[in-house]
């Protein structure tokens, strides 16, 4: 058997912890996933695997193969990159890992017109929460993630590049923010403090924007009333229509619902509040032209698109 192979099925068990589920990501059947993983344990005269436990688990032997499998494929899929660059990126493959909003609104933009730079390219898109997005990096099955700078804290061994601003927004009901809350000589710009008693929906503690939220809230000395919590910023922000509390929303959310005639977005202070959109890859990875080019493309339909301004 090819010895990529070995490792793959070894590593999809270890994943899965379950001969089942792995042969099913690798589209095999049960029984021929059982007969290579007992015949690479014959060669290697260790077993890999504690069948007793529920569900199976990696014995010593086992973890060390399974670390050096990964290391050795993450290698193998740096190489094959280099190859697609010399071979003028008529094929190949990216992988991207974004959150479920930001995926739903940046894909169909993005993928289309990076289609036409490299119709041969394939873009797979895993969409999470930032901390499942990070594992995701780390065990390479995405190639880069795209998230603002608030998402989670500093990584060792991650690389991050500014792609476009943001700003954040204070959304509430028409009735709720009255001249008095304004910012002095400023329409559109509230001041959090005067805001202090209405009350918020936020997403869970997980997600950049409650993250991004809470420095916020520490930055104007604001200690908020959290009437719910949520984990779509569409849901805060439909929250916030009803008048009965309010939101801090990205921008990015405006485009992705029809914002209701009964809602009002506001800066927040006098110089509004915004955050960076980055693009996150491990230091090591290896980044060709179409990586370059789809991180370009970011910078330039989603400036275009005002997603910071109003």
């Amino acid at each position: 058997m090819n010895s990529f192979r070995q490792l793959e099925y070894i590593s999809a068990v270890a994943k899965h912890r379950s001969i089942t589920k792995a042969a099913e990501s690798l589209y095999i059947s049960q029984s021929a996933m059982s007969h290579y993983i007992l015949k690479i344990e014959e060669e290697l005269g260790l077993p890999l695997f504690n069948r007793s436990t529920t569900p199976i688990s990696l014995t010593y032997a086992g973890e060390c193969f399974v670390d050096s499998a990964n290391r050795i494929l993450l290698e193998r899929e740096q190489l094959n990159k280099r190859f697609r660059d010399i071979s003028d990126y008529t094929v190949g493959k990216l992988k991207i890992g974004t959150s479920r909003e930001r995926g739903a609104y940046m894909m169909p933009i993005l993928i289309p017109a990076f289609a036409k730079l490299y119709p041969g390219i394939d873009i797979e898109v895993f969409t999470a929460s930032g901390y499942k997005l990070r594992e995701a990096l780390r065990e390479g099955l995405v190639d880069f993630l795209i998230l603002p700078n608030y998402s989670y804290e500093e990584s060792i061994g991650i690389e991050r590049e500014n792609i476009y601003r943001e700003e954040l927004l204070y959304v509430a009901h028409n009735d709720v923010v009255k001249k008095h809350h304004l910012v002095k000589s400023m329409e559109k710009h509230v001041n959090l403090k005067k805001l202090e008693d209405i009350p918020y929906f936020l997403l869970f503690q997980e997600h950049a924007i409650r993250n991004a939220s809470n420095h916020i809230f520490k930055q104007n000395n604001v200690k908020p009333q959290i009437k719910m919590e949520f984990s779509s910023n569409i849901t805060c922000l439909r929250m916030a229509s009803t008048g009965m509390g309010s939101a801090i929303i990205p921008h990015l959310t405006t485009n992705l619902t029809k914002v209701s005639s009964d809602l009002s977005l506001f800066s927040i202070g006098r110089e509004g509040v915004f955050w960076d959109v980055q693009v996150l890859y491990l230091k090591d990875s290896y980044l060709g032209q179409p990586e370059r080019d789809f991180f370009n493309l970011i910078g330039q339909l989603f400036d275009k698109e005002g997603l910071h301004s109003r």
